[in-house]
């Protein structure tokens, strides 16, 4: 891998002003306070699948290269090191899921243009479905902005006792671009495993309650939405008190809160919405995990991905054009040979190479707390025809059970087609009349 595009704006002033102060030891909340206003800017190139996972979990602003633009050469995966026999046999299973990747999703003879439709496979299995077996140590591009204090968060990462060597080479990259005395005000060891049992035993009970064939559950909500968000909209606009207002209202307060909140959000004042929050219990494949955290805007929990490694029976997600190929067996053959291989790397050199054999179609459970508006923005994203279909169908669920929360906050979390124009241009599915009435039948 290497780091290239390297930009900041700042780290000189910073370097200046440690040497100028003789600063040895900083404590975190001081060392981001300076920070915060510095701007760093990187593309990460050639780093695998679990890198690049993690490193969007720190939520910085970032673009990263779809997977639909995996090549098939012996330099597409970065596996870590093995002994021999072992290393040969991880790069024969890599190269396996690489071969039934590219069989799956084999094109048609004949010219075409632009991106493939499901009619141009050969398999009917699309890229995006075929992907599901590809295993994380899969290579991909990131390009990277944050504020300088995001630097904090990103070498607590770097040297996590339990990710040290998954990040070795992007550490030891990202610190040639650094200054030196300010890479020793950053941690230098870290373990994200203190306190885990404590931590997971407070979440216990409610991944317990999510499963496969159940996989997306309100787990909690502010009991009335939108009178939480009406009494809000009014505080900015009368002198009265919320109580005052409440006493006013009396019997009526529901109807009374529902109609400012439609006239206030008709205003465009979305911000009103962020009062209204919930919190889901989510269970996905790793490639829809990512999707989720592509947002950045939710407060997520999600387990520990040892977890994945030590839970041999728990299922994959299997998309149904893989389910009713010819694939299907030995897609299900292969992923059971990837969770042998991984128990018995980890047992022999620890999860932080076990990490590496995880699979885009392994499922990991979350927990997740969102505002009203920032679902609105994200539903209406990811209930789009042209969403990929896993995170879709979660979506769709989701947006059903906020509806019975509230119709008006979420009125909006729909394909924007559905509320304006399609916003996908030439990549458009055309099928907005089908949408609107689909929508419509499932709305009443």
């Amino acid at each position: 891998m290497k780091i290239t595009n390297y930009e900041h704006t700042g780290l000189n002033k910073i370097e200046s002003w440690i040497e100028k102060n003789q600063i040895k030891r900083l404590d975190e909340r001081s060392l981001k306070e300076a920070l915060k206003t510095i701007n760093i800017s990187f593309i990460a190139e050639e780093i695998n699948r679990i890198q690049s996972m993690l490193l969007c979990e720190i939520r910085a602003s970032y673009v990263q290269q779809s997977q639909r633009y995996v090549t098939m050469h012996r330099k597409a995966y970065l596996l870590p090191q093995l002994e021999d026999n072992d290393y040969n046999y991880a790069k024969k299973l890599t190269e396996n899921s690489f071969g039934l990747y590219e069989r799956m999703s084999k094109l048609k003879n004949g010219e075409f243009r632009g991106r493939p439709k499901l009619e141009n496979y050969l398999h009917l299995i699309t890229i995006e479905d075929a992907r599901y077996i590809l295993p994380t140590s899969t290579k991909t591009n990131i390009c990277v902005t944050m504020t300088g204090d995001k630097l904090y968060e990103l070498f607590r990462l770097f040297n996590d006792k339990k990710y040290k060597y998954v990040f070795e080479d992007i550490r030891r990259e990202i610190s040639l671009y650094l200054p030196g005395n300010l890479i020793k005000l950053l941690p230098r060891t870290y373990n994200s495993d203190n306190n885990k049992d404590l931590i997971e035993s407070l979440y216990h009970d409610d991944l317990f309650k999510i499963e496969s064939e159940n996989n997306l559950i309100l787990l909690s909500q502010f009991k009335n939405l939108d009178l939480q968000v009406g009494l809000g909209a009014l505080t900015s606009t009368q002198s009265r008190t919320p109580s005052e207002t409440l006493i006013i209202w009396g019997d009526e307060a529901n109807d009374k809160s529902k109609a400012v909140v439609q006239r206030v959000l008709g205003y465009g004042h979305e911000s009103i919405a962020e009062l209204a929050r919930t919190t889901f219990g989510i269970m996905c494949s790793i490639v829809t995990y990512h999707q989720q955290i592509r947002h950045r805007l939710p407060e997520i929990f999600r387990e520990n991905l040892l977890n994945l490694i030590l839970d041999k029976n728990r299922p994959v997600v299997v998309p149904q054009m893989v389910k009713n190929s010819i694939f299907y067996d030995e897609f299900l053959q292969l992923t059971e040979e990837f969770k042998a291989f991984r128990l018995y790397v980890y047992e022999k050199y620890g999860q932080d190479k076990a990490f590496f054999f995880l699979l885009n179609c392994d499922q990991i459970k979350m927990v997740i707390s969102t505002n009203a508006r920032i679902d609105t923005t994200v539903l209406s994203e990811r209930t789009c025809m042209n969403a990929q279909w896993e995170i879709r169908e979660l979506a769709i669920k989701k947006l059903r059970i906020l509806r019975k929360l509230s119709s008006i906050l979420y009125e909006k979390a729909l394909p924007s087609c559905m509320t304006s124009k399609c916003k996908e241009g030439k990549l458009t599915c055309g099928r907005q009349h089908e949408v609107e009435s689909w929508f419509a039948k499932k709305n009443q």
